[in-house]
């Protein structure tokens, strides 16, 4: 029986990310540290092309550090692990198989599977708002629905921690909207620790317990912001409540900054090589 309590603290150590070597080696993250607090919404936000997706692969165990490291209660990360799933940009589904068939594949891809399977899957289904899409193909499903899916084939396998890279990127407005207040309530009905990396500053206020504000390029960490804002919340009382505002203006002022290291810097660059043709980050891409 498993007897581990929900959710989990994850802990980054110093961590570095090298690719290449010698005087080719580029550096992606730098010298980071910080920690994902057990049972909260952490945000990570950063300018876009800074490093967040290969933090992403380094806290999930897809890739090692070159230095430092990353620990889970304590225990080295050293591969990925069913207590640290990810939520990834690009629809994960299989076209396949059915909204069911893709909530229980990685149970039943483990042995697991019964009647107390089922029932967990019908719930949570349930819980997600497709119970009338239970035996729908992915081709069916909005991107809304499919996003949904895809975190209800997450949370079935009882993740101490959830990692989303950027779920709702791609959504338009108003499916983005509505799929990060119907998130938000799914949080606050979980025992699980989450880390939600996005470029928008609105949907991480409006989601966060704490903001990681990060570098641009290489990834370094630049500050924790603490989000005192109470639960359950709601897009209008955010746009509306002034300490969310006064929030959203410290965060921004931190990745205006950044962004400008970036700008400046590219154009420095261009001037030196005569190469006018680089793209510059920009927050929010």
């Amino acid at each position: 029986m498993n007897t581990r309590r929900k959710g989990g603290t994850l802990e980054v150590r110093d961590i570095s990310k090298s690719y290449g070597s010698g005087r080719f080696a580029k550096t992606v993250v730098d010298r980071c540290s910080f920690t994902v607090e057990d049972n909260k919404l952490t945000v990570m936000i950063g300018p876009s092309g800074s490093g967040k997706s290969t933090m992403m692969r380094l806290l999930a165990g897809f890739e090692q550090p070159t230095t430092g490291s990353v620990l889970l209660d304590g225990q080295k990360v050293t591969k990925p692990s069913r207590d640290r799933l990810v939520v990834f940009q690009e629809t994960a589904l299989y076209p396949w198989m059915t909204t069911y068939k893709n909530v229980v594949f990685g149970p039943e891809s483990q042995g697991r599977a019964g009647t107390k399977l089922e029932k967990a899957a019908d719930a949570l289904i349930e819980r997600v708002g497709l119970g009338q899409f239970r035996k729908s193909y992915p081709n069916q499903l909005s991107g809304g629905m499919q996003r949904r899916a895809e975190l209800a084939r997450a949370l079935i396998n009882d993740p101490a921690i959830m990692i989303l890279d950027e779920p709702f990127r791609g959504l338009d407005a108003m499916t983005k909207g509505l799929m990060q207040e119907y998130y938000a309530r799914l949080f606050e009905n979980s025992e699980n620790t989450h880390l939600f990396i996005t470029t928008d500053i609105d949907e991480a206020i409006f989601l966060a317990d704490r903001l990681l504000i990060m570098s641009n390029f290489p990834l370094r960490l630049r500050e924790v912001i603490d989000v005192n804002l109470p639960r359950p919340r709601k897009l209008a009382d955010i746009v509306e409540s002034d300490v969310a505002n006064q929030l959203k203006a410290t965060a921004l002022s931190l990745l205006h900054e950044e962004a400008m290291k970036s700008f400046t810097g590219t154009h420095s660059m261009s001037r030196i090589n005569n190469n006018p043709g680089r793209e510059d980050s920009k927050i929010g891409a």
